[in-house]
Parts: structure tokens; C-alpha cells; sequence
């Protein structure tokens, strides 16, 4: 028997009210097994984002269930809800969302701050930037750095705390050919590891690197 560690009944999501409400997400089931690396696809506005968004509990479903590891995290209240995104999930945006005025090593310790900054941490985070490649780097700022390397950044931090779920949101999107081809080995080498990996992106060469593509179109699964 498979080992499922995500699965959504029933799960919509609905942006406003009346006539004017806009059913973003439309899911009656979805099994993802641990360990899997799966592409989300479909055209701007199917509902990729939002999908993403409800697993890592940004935001919350209008109707249905959300199990992820045995728990329902659309019951959870709020500080409930800020453990499983600290403890149990790694997000990698688009839009690298790096502070600025933190260098990279201190951009990596951020999921820890200001709960856990010992020794042992600050240890792990220098291993990640440099088993992403950024050894040498940990004192520049993003500002320093290349979009290839501020999404290596990103990445690394969605590590630090060894999440079960990693989301990655078009981690390819802003970069160009070589800094994406060198994102999707590092994808692939996650899922090596025996992370579950959601990948949301148009890109088709992240399709043909996952071994399975979910494709939705105006929020339902195609």
C-alpha cells in the first residue's frame, strides 16, 4: 500500500461573495505519496498558486479536508497552523522573498529566529548554502547576489528546519536558462533525498524532471 502523506476531498477555494464570487480551486481528490516529485501544471489563473497555498497553510480552503501526515490541518486553529508551517513545510516563492538587509546565512536562519539560533543550527545552515552551491557566500547580501543564486537561497532556507513537504511556486520562473536547468537538478537531487516535492510552474522542463504531472484548468484537475 502506498504511503500517502497528502490528501484533499472535497476541496474548493472561493474568492468573494454573490455574483461576483470566483471559484479559484475546485478538488474532489488528490492523493500525493510521500516521497513523490510532482509537477503542477496549467495556464495562468488554474489555480496552481492557490493550490500550493492551501497545503502550506497560507491560506485556508472554503470547503473540504486537508490531510497532511495523518492530521487535518484545515481544523487546526492558529497556533497550530504556524507549527506546521515552521515544523512540517518548506515553501520556495517565485519571488525569492529574501530580507534584504539579512546576508545569506542570516536569510537561511530565519525559519529558526528567534526560537533556535544555536550552534547546531547556524551549522546546518552554512551546510545548505553549500550543498546548494554558495559556500563562500554566506556574508553577501541578496542584493549581491544573482536570481539563480537568491533562489539557491530560498531553497535552502525552505530546508533548514527538515520539512516532510517542500512547495516550490515557478522556482523557475525569473531565471534565465542555465540558472533554471541548475534549479531543477537541485529539485531533483531534494527528491533524491526522500523529500515530497510539489513543483508548480509552466515550465516543461520541470514537467519532464518530475515523474508525476498534475494538470488543472480553471481549478480542477484536467
Amino acid at each position: 500500500m502506498e504511503d500517502i502523506v497528502i490528501s484533499l476531498k472535497n476541496v474548493n477555494r472561493v474568492y468573494g461573495r454573490g455574483p461576483s464570487a470566483v471559484k479559484a480551486l475546485d478538488i474532489r481528490s488528490l492523493d500525493i505519496n510521500r516521497g513523490e516529485l510532482v509537477a503542477v501544471t496549467g495556464p495562468s489563473g488554474c489555480g496552481k498558486t492557490t493550490l500550493l497555498n492551501l497545503l502550506g497553510a497560507l491560506d485556508r480552503p472554503s470547503h473540504g479536508s486537508i490531510v497532511m501526515a495523518g492530521k487535518d490541518i484545515t481544523a487546526l486553529g492558529e497556533t497550530a497552523l504556524c507549527r506546521y508551517r515552521r515544523e512540517q513545510v518548506g515553501i520556495i516563492f517565485q519571488a525569492y522573498c529574501l530580507l534584504p538587509t539579512l546576508s545569506a546565512l542570516q536569510n537561511v536562519l530565519a525559519p529558526a529566529l528567534p526560537f533556535n539560533n544555536g550552534r547546531h543550527t547556524r551549522e546546518r545552515a552554512r551546510e545548505l548554502l553549500r550543498r546548494v552551491g554558495l559556500k563562500g557566500a554566506e556574508k553577501r547580501l541578496p542584493g549581491e547576489l544573482s536570481g539563480g543564486e537568491q533562489q539557491r537561497v530560498a531553497i535552502a532556507r525552505a530546508l533548514l528546519l527538515d520539512p516532510e513537504l517542500l512547495l516550490a511556486d515557478e522556482p523557475t520562473g525569473n531565471l534565465d536558462s542555465a540558472n533554471g536547468a541548475g534549479i531543477i537538478e537541485l529539485l531533483k537531487d531534494l527528491h533524491e533525498m526522500g523529500k515530497t516535492v510539489l513543483v508548480a510552474s509552466h515550465d516543461q522542463r520541470v514537467a519532464d524532471a518530475c515523474h508525476r504531472i498534475l494538470r488543472l484548468a480553471d481549478g480542477a484537475l484536467a
